[in-house]
């Protein structure tokens, strides 16, 4: 694998995080993890904070509103 077109920066990881990334960019990104354990490590923890509130959210949306008058 070749070197990144760009620095990988912590736009490029939150925007990993956010599935915001291109094919391309999000290959480098995850070559990039994992060559780096300990900024992997906080990017899983991120995804999982992610689907966390996902999760909850959802759960959230499908509880009855009080009436109101």
């Amino acid at each position: 694998m070749s070197e990144p077109r760009d620095p990988i920066l912590e736009a490029d990881l939150d925007a990993y995080v956010d599935d915001q990334l291109d094919v391309a960019r999000r290959i480098e990104v995850e070559a990039y993890l994992s060559a780096h354990p300990n900024v992997a490590a906080r990017v899983m923890s991120d995804l999982r904070t992610r689907d966390e509130l996902r999760l909850a959210l959802a759960v959230s949306r499908g509880m009855a509103r009080p009436a109101t008058s």
